[in-house]
């Protein structure tokens, strides 16, 4: 076999490197164009309560802006943002208002709905339940809630929490505003447990909140005590979550936020109007919690190691965050978690959650020990992702910077080769 003559192996060599540049320049160019906002030229929203580090006075000043045009895009009443880095809490503050007809402004310890981020609660008492052994998380889960009916096929704890379970979604938004009042999770299962499977389990994948129902009805069964009281002894004390509670339709706390709806068919003229009244208990485990934004960054910060210590050990991390479900081979689903890696090729574990009255995101990135947390009182207000972004990015170190310099070296190398074998022939 003749051997590849050297001025075709040199061209291929700068053929690849070129192709990889313009690649390079792509990729920067569409995430350039992707995250792009336009400046903010509106008066700056009132705020409450800020709480700043000094060495972050450039980024909190940059975020601040995305968070206020987020809020007049979105016509967001009131939002509460909170950003912890190493397990230190470096920005806190809120903006708006709590409650809009009384004036009361959103501050740091407002509560709001946080909707499906109450999936990851639910995940992480699951996860300690499984460290200690007290729930295995492949039986059938009729060993933990007998009362369940059989499917004609094994559901089990994993499944449930990965969607996987084929336990039926929402048929429609209708489900999600109910007034009707359950004495305890098992009997809130009488909503879904006669209903037929959507699929046989681990077949295929479906977003299902019944499907977190059913997860609390197996964690109270292996725990011996009721849901609520459980996380609470558990997680929220722990981790000192203090404004982490159940929402619950007899009680109001001092610090609950009013909550406002613009979507249908919460409001079916597209303006901001008070939500309607629901009764949460038929799905605490799914997204029937209200928190603070500082709450939810101690609870991010402790899926961090190594700040995760006494809490969830790094190999139950492991589990909850591998992807069960991956999807155009960058994001996927794992034990509550989503797992991505965003347009910097950064890794991120987090959940949206989205209900009448509130939206909220949980967002960390494990590799530079920060975890950031929004909270709105308005449901389903679509945070637009090039401003989320401009609220967490100013944060974050660019780690394709270093893929700059990787490639300004390789082109340097290359010319100083070429350099030298030209004045080793003039020289000859």
């Amino acid at each position: 076999m003749n051997p590849v003559p050297r001025k075709w192996l040199r061209r291929l060599i700068v053929l690849v490197l070129t192709l990889t540049t313009l690649g390079f320049i792509a990729w920067r160019g569409l995430t350039w164009f992707v995250e792009r906002t336009e400046p903010f030229a509106g008066f700056p929203l009132p705020s409450c309560g800020t709480i700043s580090a000094s060495n972050f006075t450039d980024a909190i000043a940059q975020a601040r802006h995305q968070v206020q045009a987020m809020m007049v895009e979105r016509q967001i009443p009131g939002l509460a943002v909170a950003v912890a880095r190493d397990g230190q809490l470096i920005w806190s503050e809120g903006f708006g208002y709590a409650d809009r007809e009384k004036q009361t402004p959103a501050c740091p310890h407002t509560q709001f709905r946080i909707a499906s981020v109450s999936k990851l609660i639910t995940a992480a008492a699951m996860a300690q339940l499984y460290e200690q052994g007290r729930l295995d998380l492949d039986a059938p889960i009729q060993k933990y809630v007998p009362t369940f009916p059989d499917k004609g096929h094994p559901i089990t704890a994993r499944q449930l929490a990965s969607h996987r379970s084929g336990i039926r979604t929402y048929y429609d938004d209708s489900e999600t505003v109910t007034t009707q009042h359950y004495n305890s999770v098992t009997a809130s299962l009488e909503r879904f447990q006669n209903d037929p499977l959507m699929f046989e389990p681990d077949t295929e994948s479906a977003y299902s909140s019944y499907g977190y129902v059913l997860l609390s009805a197996v964690i109270e069964g292996a725990a011996g005590e009721d849901f609520l009281s459980y996380v609470r002894r558990q997680i929220f004390e722990p981790l000192a979550m203090r404004s982490t509670v159940a929402c619950r339709s007899d009680t109001m706390t001092p610090h609950q936020s009013s909550f406002y709806d613009n979507v249908t068919p919460y409001s079916l003229d597209g303006q901001v109007h008070p939500s309607p009244f629901i009764d949460y208990s038929s799905k605490w485990a799914s997204g029937g919690f209200l928190s603070r934004a500082e709450d939810l960054v101690k609870f991010g910060s402790a899926h961090i190691p190594p700040m995760n210590s006494g809490f969830l050990k790094a190999a139950t991390l492991d589990l909850l965050f591998t992807p069960r479900t991956p999807r155009i081979g960058i994001v996927g689903q794992g034990l509550g978690w989503m797992s991505l890696f965003d347009l910097h090729l950064r890794r991120v574990h987090l959940h949206f959650g989205a209900t009448s009255g509130g939206t909220a995101v949980l967002i960390n990135y494990p590799q530079q020990q920060l975890s950031v947390a929004i909270l709105a009182n308005l449901g389903h207000a679509k945070f637009p992702f090039a401003r989320l972004m401009g609220v967490v990015n100013p944060f974050l170190s660019d780690p394709s910077r270093y893929v700059v310099v990787g490639f300004v070296l390789i082109w340097t190398s290359i010319g100083a080769l070429v350099l030298v074998r030209r004045l080793r022939k003039r020289s000859t």
